[in-house]
């Protein structure tokens, strides 16, 4: 697995190459994934490729960082249900609505 490098090496990557950094990220990140059970890869994978699509929307790394703990904050919220309330959280169902076939 390849090692974090220390804070100064991440602040200048940052300041000079944030392209790099951002790989590095991309690639610990997938590191992590893969040593994962496989029954949560694929909703790691899908909530990956949420956080990328929505920090790819920031314009400087302070609003990055906030989106970034405001996403994480929620799925600590939606866990913190899960475990604390199993019966509410299985009894929150959507409702399917059966529309009428389009007459051509």
């Amino acid at each position: 697995m390849t090692q974090l490098p220390n804070f100064d090496s991440l602040k200048w990557l940052a300041e000079n190459e944030p392209n790099e950094l951002e790989e590095l990220q991309r690639k610990l990140c997938n590191e992590a994934i893969e040593h994962c059970p496989e029954a949560n890869k694929k909703q790691l994978i899908s909530m990956q490729h949420h956080l990328e699509q929505q920090l790819s929307r920031c314009s400087n790394p302070y609003h990055r960082c906030y989106l970034a703990m405001s996403i994480m904050n929620e799925k600590f919220l939606a866990l913190n249900t899960i475990i604390n309330n199993p019966i509410e959280f299985r009894q929150n169902n959507a409702e399917i609505l059966n529309l009428p076939a389009k007459k051509l």
